[in-house]
């Protein structure tokens, strides 16, 4: 009998270990989410897939979605090596937020997922097999370039942060073949646009570390108030950029079409809402609390005019 109780106390010892175990594995890969930024990750995969279909008018084909998956990774490794290099600053920010300043992730496995990240983006550019992978690789250059030499050059943070939010459009318009007309050429202006609202906002929240760790953006050289004058600006240019599809003749399938219109006008006024509440308070919370409005609002924006281009009739 008392064999068997410290069997039964066993097996309990054993759950309450994988329990355990199950829990900092849980919060290891949540810590690696954060890291990678898993949403943003996702996010340019989606643009890719829609870049394709914009370009094509139909399902994005094996190199698309191997481009996409790209995207994905390379935007994964990036992030990994960016919160590296931006540790110093995020600390001077108090970045509780960044998992390796929170210490829920080593330098090491930062270092590891990165690298991995990388490694499985260049797997999936070389089977895809497209022209788009000579614009993945030079994003990838271009991002190692910043973190190692460029991150003191004059306001070039938010220009080339915005410039980056098109580029998975664009690669899902190179893996597709699909053609270059005037409509997607607005949908590119209209997402760097929103992009540079977006990167001009979220640095006003870390204009103090970037000063002192000589980082060039627009709030460090102009000051929070002209940088908030400037992202409100751009906030309500994207959403009268976003509302002018309904009324322009772009593209027949947005236009006049109530499937695009409903979703749209509700991602402009959270888009213009965003900026004009930025204007009466600049505060870290604030911004930080925008940052995911403002993401969820870019999403939205996307989704409706996929979903104006399904349901509208040409």
């Amino acid at each position: 009998m008392a064999g068997h109780e410290r069997g039964m106390a066993g097996h309990q010892n054993m759950g309450a270990t994988d329990r355990r175990s199950a829990a900092i594995l849980g919060t290891r890969l949540l810590a690696v989410a954060r890291l990678i930024r898993i949403e943003y990750c996702a996010l340019g995969a989606a643009g890719v897939l829609a870049g394709a279909f914009l370009t094509t008018g139909r399902l994005p084909s094996t190199p698309a979605i191997l481009s996409a998956a790209a995207v994905f990774f390379v935007a994964a490794g990036c992030y990994s090596f960016d919160d590296l290099s931006d540790m110093d600053c995020d600390r001077l920010n108090a970045r509780a937020d960044r998992p390796l300043i929170a210490g829920d992730l080593s330098p090491h496995a930062a270092v590891v997922a990165g690298t991995v990240s990388l490694l499985l983006a260049l797997t999936a550019t070389l089977v895809a097999g497209t022209t788009a992978g000579l614009l993945i690789a030079a994003g990838v250059v271009t991002a190692m370039a910043y973190n190692r030499w460029l991150r003191g050059a004059l306001v070039l943070k938010n220009v080339l942060f915005a410039a980056v939010f098109p580029v998975p459009l664009v690669i899902g318009w190179l893996a597709s073949g699909g053609t270059f007309d005037a409509f997607f050429g607005y949908i590119l202006v209209l997402v760097f646009v929103v992009g540079l609202g977006f990167e001009t906002m979220i640095d006003i929240a870390d204009a103090e570390g970037d000063r002192l760790s000589g980082i060039e953006t627009l709030a460090t050289r102009y000051g929070a108030p002209l940088s908030a004058r400037l992202s409100a600006g751009l906030h309500v240019t994207a959403a009268v950029l976003v509302l002018l599809l309904y009324v322009l003749p772009l593209d027949a399938r947005l236009q006049w079409n109530p499937f695009f219109l409903l979703p749209a006008g509700g991602a402009a006024l959270s888009n213009s809402l965003i900026g004009l509440r930025l204007l009466r308070n600049r505060s870290t919370s604030h911004v930080m609390a925008s940052k995911h409005v403002a993401f969820l609002t870019i999403s939205a924006g996307l989704a409706a005019i996929m979903v104006g281009l399904l349901f509208g009739t040409s």
